[in-house]
């Protein structure tokens, strides 16, 4: 006679409406976490930019005009203005990246608890890995 285990054995696991909601979920949130990564990435992407616009700022002339880019359009704007206008463009870059760094951060503990729960029903019958 087979050594009976205590994980659950390779067989159909009935799938109870509770295991199909935090299967949709672990997808939902798995879906969430890879926009969040991406969101992050732009949002770098758009600091460095800023950041390299008041690296150039500190090069141009004192009396040179900027113009700064607003939308569709561009005003000019003095040194001193165009620099503070940048650095707080690039504090809203910095705090967006922080408030999704957040989510992440939850949903990820939210993911592995998740994990934990369906491996320990389902065992070897579910994949989660990305």
């Amino acid at each position: 006679a087979p050594a009976m285990s205590r994980s659950v054995p390779e067989e159909d696991v009935e799938v109870r409406l509770e295991d199909q909601k935090a299967i949709n979920t672990f997808g939902r949130l798995n879906t969430r976490l890879n926009e969040l990564e991406e969101e992050i990435k732009e949002k770098r992407s758009l600091y460095d930019q800023l950041d390299d616009a008041a690296n150039e700022i500190i090069l141009a002339d004192d009396d040179e005009p900027i113009r700064f880019a607003f939308g569709e359009c561009y005003f000019e704007t003095d040194k001193d203005q165009a620099d503070e206008l940048l650095e707080k463009q690039k504090d809203k870059a910095e705090a967006e990246v922080k408030a999704l760094e957040d989510e992440m951060g939850s949903i990820k503990s939210t993911l592995a608890s998740l994990k934990t729960q369906l491996y320990a029903r389902f065992g070897n019958n579910i994949n989660l890995e990305a």
